[in-house]
């Protein structure tokens, strides 16, 4: 499915909803209700999960698209992406940094307003304060964990963009050590309070720092030569060059003078 948000495309695949719907059985599994209002609390979890995820890209791509670049927005397994290029003039590293920045930012703000909302919602609402806790703690908590410096998530594209500024002949070196001790610390951290999901994302990110760490420097393959600027069958050479003379044979018979 695919519709426009303020000029801007955002395709939804099913891949999106049957993982959200996966992040929230546990959060409804042990709610002693009726199963149409398990369903319902379900709905509500999709859709607060699926318009935080909305405002998160809208974030990164309006202000890409405020620095000329062409924006997309997709909605998939492993949650949302914004794709961008560059328009007319190239997007400093700078700006790279502030449109990584901007997702979680405005999910900082969604939170921000439903968190004293939450707060002020007597505890015995029900639906309402869980809905409201949902916001806050998508658009809040998620937001955090979004900026973490591993490369792939907004903190590394933050990360590397502001080593770009500040570096920018050592930022290559700088991110690959950077982020090899950050995915491992993660992985750790996760692992010991019992979050295995991120534990594994965290673990495969060290695996990836690891293999490009150590993959051998492979020698560039020399450039491939230009073509002749002529070719004997095609075109005869250019004038004034001098074509080799052929040898005439002592044995040849010439006609008498």
């Amino acid at each position: 499915m695919t519709v426009r948000l303020f000029g801007i495309p955002l395709k939804v695949k099913l891949s999106f909803l049957i993982v959200i719907c996966l992040l929230g059985m546990p959060l409804i599994r042990n709610v002693n209700t009726d199963p149409l209002t398990l369903a319902g609390r379900l709905g509500i979890w999709v859709a607060v999960v699926m318009v935080s995820v909305i405002v998160h890209e809208l974030g990164h791509a309006l202000l890409a698209r405020r620095f000329g670049a062409r924006v997309s927005m997709e909605l998939w397994a492993l949650g949302g992406m914004t794709s961008w290029q560059p328009g007319p003039k190239p997007i400093t590293p700078a700006r790279r940094a502030a449109i990584a920045a901007a997702g979680s930012a405005l999910g900082f703000v969604v939170g921000g307003a439903a968190f004293p909302l939450w707060k002020l919602v007597p505890p015995g609402s029900g639906t309402l304060s869980l809905t409201l806790s949902w916001v806050v703690w998508v658009n809040l908590g998620w937001g955090l964990i979004n900026w973490l410096p591993i490369r792939l998530l907004d903190g590394g594209h933050i990360f590397q963009g502001v080593i770009e500024v500040l570096w920018p002949k050592r930022a290559g070196a700088i991110g690959r050590v950077f982020f090899l001790c950050s995915s491992a610390a993660t992985a750790l951290v996760a692992f010991h309070f019992g979050l295995p999901i991120a534990a594994l994302f965290a673990g495969a990110m060290f695996i990836m720092e690891v293999r490009a760490l150590v993959a051998p420097n492979r020698s560039p393959r020399p450039p491939a030569q230009p073509p002749p600027s002529e070719h004997f069958l095609l075109q005869p050479p250019p004038t004034g060059v001098d074509r080799p003379r052929r040898r005439r044979s002592p044995w040849r018979n010439t006609p008498d003078g």
